[in-house]
């Protein structure tokens, strides 16, 4: 029996899990939450990624110590359109689970929620950018949190 059956070591065969793949290991994080009001709060948090699901599927967990965990389980849906993925994230601390169909764009991965918004930019081989956005009533995007991102391993 496999010690941890839900990880796997790559993609399964034949399957290409690039787009989230490459981010493969550990990264450390600093975490801004804008306030309606204006302020905001910078913490330092990390980001595991690997792959699961028999390679079918990336995950990655976060980890804001004392505010919040969240684990997202993504893998692609051809029959959502070329290229696309679909993403689920799960917040035990806040409650929250969201789901988005996620897509390759130049210069990142945006992923779509309808009223959320998460986009992964400025990707390099050890540090990315993360944003959380939500959308407004007048429909223009509202930042939420920012994540500034660097390999730790």
């Amino acid at each position: 029996m496999t010690e941890l059956p839900f990880l796997a070591n790559g993609p399964a065969p034949g399957l290409d899990l690039s787009l989230f793949g490459r981010f493969t290991g550990s990264w450390e994080l600093d975490c801004t939450e804008f306030e309606p009001d204006g302020s905001s709060t910078v913490r330092r948090g990390e980001w595991h990624f690997g792959y699961a699901l028999g390679g079918h599927a990336t995950t990655d967990v976060w980890v804001l110590p004392g505010i919040e965990h969240g684990v997202s389980v993504r893998f692609p849906d051809p029959s959502a359109g070329d290229g696309v993925w679909r993403s689920t994230w799960i917040g035990p601390g806040r409650r929250r689970v969201h789901s988005f169909l996620a897509a390759p764009v130049p210069g990142g991965i945006v992923l779509d929620g309808g009223a959320l918004r998460w986009t992964f930019s400025d990707l390099e081989p050890s540090s990315f950018r993360w944003r959380n956005e939500t959308r407004e009533e007048d429909g223009s995007w509202h930042v939420q949190q920012t994540f500034k991102v660097w390999r730790a391993r």
